[in-house]
C-alpha cells in the first residue's frame, strides 16, 4: 500500500532523493542550531550528518513521489514522529515512534522553542518528507515542522511531503555522533 491510500494526499509528481535532500538543506543547514548540533557530534558538515542520520533506509534506493497534504494541520496529528533516539527517549516513552496527536501535550513538544517560533511563523510554503511503512507516514525529516502544524487552526500557503515506500521494521536513524554508527 503506497501514499495513495491516504485521502488527505495529492501526487504532484515523482522526485528523486537527491533533490529531496537538496530541498532539506535549503530548509535547514543555514540554521545556527543545526550547525552546533552537527559540529557538538563531530562531523564535519551538515551534509556528513544528514546523510549518516538517513543512511539507514537506503533513501537513495527508494523510489520518491512529493504530495500535497489536503489540511495539513489536521493530516499532521495522524503522522509518526522520526524514529529517533533523541525523541525516543525523550517523548515515546521508548516506543520506535509515535502518533504525533498523542505527543503534543508532551512538555518536551509544548515547550520547545524551536516549535513555538514555527507555530507563531509556519512557512508559507515547505515540504516534509517520510516514508510510508505499515501503513503510515513515518517522518523522516520535518518533526518540528510537523508538530507546529498539528497545533495550528489554519494553514496558509502549501505543504507537501516526499514519500517512499519503506518494508520491513524501521531502523533507528540518527544515531547521534559520527562515532556511533
Amino acid at each position: 500500500m503506497g501514499a495513495l491510500q491516504f485521502k488527505f494526499l495529492q501526487h504532484e509528481g515523482d522526485i528523486d532523493w537527491q533533490d529531496v535532500f537538496a530541498i532539506w538543506r535549503a530548509y535547514e543547514a543555514h540554521q545556527s542550531l543545526w550547525k552546533d548540533h552537527w559540529q557538538e557530534r563531530g562531523f564535519d558538515s551538515w551534509e556528513d550528518w544528514r546523510k549518516s542520520y538517513a543512511k539507514p533506509i537506503q533513501p537513495e534506493n527508494l523510489q520518491w513521489g512529493v504530495y500535497r497534504i489536503i489540511e495539513p494541520n489536521m493530516a499532521a496529528k495522524d503522522f509518526y514522529g522520526t524514529p529517533t533516539r533523541g525523541w525516543q527517549a525523550k517523548c515515546y516513552d521508548g516506543n520506535v515512534t509515535e502518533k504525533i496527536k498523542n505527543i503534543l501535550d508532551h512538555p518536551i513538544i509544548k515547550n520547545n522553542q524551536k516549535i513555538i517560533e514555527i507555530v507563531d511563523n509556519f512557512p508559507y510554503q515547505t515540504m516534509l518528507t517520510g516514508i510510508v511503512n505499515k501503513g503510515r507516514i513515518v517522518l523522516i525529516e520535518g518533526m518540528h515542522r510537523a508538530c507546529a502544524l498539528a497545533q495550528l487552526e489554519k494553514v496558509k500557503g502549501d505543504v507537501v511531503i516526499a514519500l517512499a515506500n519503506f518494508e520491513g521494521e524501521i531502523p533507528l536513524l540518527g544515531t547521534g555522533d559520527k562515532n556511533v554508527q
